[in-house]
Order: structure tokens, then C-alpha cells, then sequence
């Protein structure tokens, strides 16, 4: 069956400025990268804050390097002590890294295993992988990193369409961009190169700019969900 056009059922992020340049809608995989320390993890958060108010999107989350404080930030972000219980119990769903203690890799399809039970149990919407560069990804040694994470990509794009929920993965740049700075990262500066950019169907960049954060979006496939700016 074909699908209805992206603008009838896409949804925004709760800020205005934000959705002239990014929309959500079911089956959608978006990357989001920039240099370590600018605040996606942050800009992130918040958002998934801002769905759950004005929409009632339920949200999945991986975030090992969050782990420890992810319910301070939350609180902090949500700034609402009467209703957060609501979010913190019934809107966000937080898969720990470390519940487990056993030599199961945390793998890719791994956090997706789990993230089909808060699917089909709880309706969540979104899933959140923060960041790529934590899970251990296994590598086979005849695989090159490009083939693999090729190939990784696509089973997040089948994973979206086959569970119709948006999916989110934070990857940062190559250590070359980060060590020297100076120029805002592009999706192809990603490690694993051009397959980030060529496979995702909403790309964002997030960079600090002094006080404030600036979100860039650039790539958009869908009309309807967005535009580059």
C-alpha cells in the first residue's frame, strides 16, 4: 500500500523554529552529529521532553554516556515536579547498558531487540541511540568499517519501516574534526563516511555557537519533513 503524503502525517518537535527544518513521522531514521561537547545529547533530550507535552509521543532511549544523571536531566529539562512522574514512568522508556551482567555484547541489534518490546508493549515512537561510538559493534574481520556500518544502516532503515517509529542516532565525526575544530562538521565527516549521509533520511548538525546552540539541518529526503537551512 502506498503511503499517505509525509505533510498529513508528520509531527513537530514542540518549537516553532525548529519544525520550518525538521518534522517527525513514523518510519523516518535521522542522524544528528556535531563535535564532542556542543550539546546534541542536550538538544536531544529536550526534545523528546517537548513531544511527550504537546503530543504524547512516547520515547525509547539508549544513552550509556548518560546513563548515571539521565533522570537529574530529564527532571531539570521537563521543570515540572507535579506532572514529571507521569513522563518519567509512562512517556520515557531508558534501557540501562549495565542491567545485564553477563558477556553479551551491546550490539546494535541488541538495544533494537529491546527496543521492540517498549514497541509493542508501551506504543513508543521514537528511539533514541546516543551514541553510535558505544555500542560494540563486532565487527566480522573481512568486513571493511564502510561495508559494515553499511550494512548496520540498513537494518536501522528496515528496523524504522518495519515498526514504523522515527529512530535517532547520535554519531560523532572522526577524531580529525574534533581534535582540530574550526569548521562546523558535515554528515559525510562521520566515520564510515558518505554511507551516514547517503542512508538517512533527516540529518542534523548541532553546534555551540558562544552562548547559544545552533541546529543545522542538512540533509531532508521526505517533502514535508523539513528543509535543508
Amino acid at each position: 500500500p502506498q503511503r499517505p503524503s509525509i505533510e498529513q502525517h508528520a509531527w513537530g518537535t514542540g518549537w516553532w523554529e525548529l519544525d520550518q527544518i525538521f518534522k517527525f513521522y513514523d518510519g523516518q531514521f535521522v542522524v544528528v552529529t556535531g563535535i564532542a561537547g556542543h550539546g546534541k545529547s542536550t538538544f536531544l533530550l529536550n526534545v523528546l521532553c517537548n513531544i511527550a507535552k504537546n503530543f504524547e509521543k512516547k520515547s525509547f532511549m539508549y544513552v550509556p554516556e548518560n546513563e548515571g544523571h539521565i533522570q537529574q536531566k530529564l527532571r531539570r529539562i521537563w521543570n515540572d515536579d507535579d506532572t514529571f512522574s507521569w513522563f518519567a514512568d509512562g512517556q520515557c522508556f531508558v534501557q540501562s547498558a549495565v542491567q545485564e551482567f553477563d558477556q553479551r555484547p551491546r550490539t546494535l541489534k541488541w538495544v533494537l531487540e529491546r527496543a521492540i518490546v517498549a514497541i509493542e508493549r508501551d506504543g513508543v515512537r521514537v528511539v533514541l541511540i546516543d551514541p553510535w561510538n558505544e555500542l560494540d559493534r563486532a565487527r566480522p574481520r573481512d568486513t571493511t568499517m564502510t561495508d559494515y556500518i553499511g550494512e548496520c544502516l540498513m537494518m536501522l532503515k528496515d528496523f524504522c519501516r518495519t515498526f514504523q517509529v522515527s529512530v535517532i542516532v547520535v554519531a560523532h565525526p572522526t577524531k580529525a574534526v574534533n581534535e582540530h575544530g574550526g569548521r562546523v562538521p558535515g554528515l559525510a565527516d562521520i566515520e564510515g563516511s558518505m554511507n551516514w549521509f547517503n542512508k538517512c533520511d533527516n540529518g542534523l548538525i548541532v553546534q555551540r555557537d558562544g552562548a547559544a546552540t545552533k541546529v543545522i539541518s542538512a540533509k531532508v529526503r521526505e517533502i514535508g519533513a523539513g528543509k535543508r537551512g
